[in-house]
């Protein structure tokens, strides 16, 4: 019998930069290395269904990922008790969480203290210009390649 895939699930604030960026990346990531997680991406006040920002847009086209019809979605109880790791962008986010769904404290993390990595928030680049969003991808590509790196050498449950 295999076992059902991880899901992970990527939170930021308006989840039209960073989560998607982070959910498009840690899939090719995983995929890469022979993981079978289900991803997906949601903001703390994102305003429902925008989409992809162009700078993310401009970031994934320059790393061959695309077209990304992404919609932006709110996180809410059902995707949290949906994933079995959620990780953010900040730790305003991992508090925000907290404070408004505190049963799931055990399975949100911060992205890049997670992966033992400073500093620990990935900025914003919402709004700035295209080396803020490269800063942004090269922040989150780091966390992830760890954390991918992390859970391929984690034996499988059987």
């Amino acid at each position: 019998m295999t076992a059902q895939p991880k899901r992970l699930l990527f939170v930021c604030t308006g989840n039209t930069c960073r989560s998607p960026m982070a959910e498009y990346f840690f899939l090719r990531l995983a995929h890469e290395a022979g993981l079978a997680w289900s991803v997906s991406s949601a903001g703390t006040q994102a305003p429902v269904g925008a989409p992809l920002s162009p700078g993310a847009s401009a970031v994934f086209a320059a790393r061959g990922i695309g077209p990304v019809a992404h919609r932006a979605r709110r996180v809410d109880k059902t995707l949290l008790d949906a994933a079995d790791v959620v990780y953010v962008m900040e730790r305003a986010h991992r508090d925000d969480l907290l404070a408004h769904f505190p049963e799931a404290g055990t399975k949100i993390f911060v992205l890049r203290e997670a992966a033992g990595l400073s500093p620990v928030d990935v900025v914003d680049p919402a709004g700035a210009d295209a080396a803020a969003y490269q800063s942004c991808a090269a922040a989150l590509e780091e966390a992830l390649e760890i954390i991918v790196r992390r859970e391929s050498l984690a034996p499988n449950p059987r």
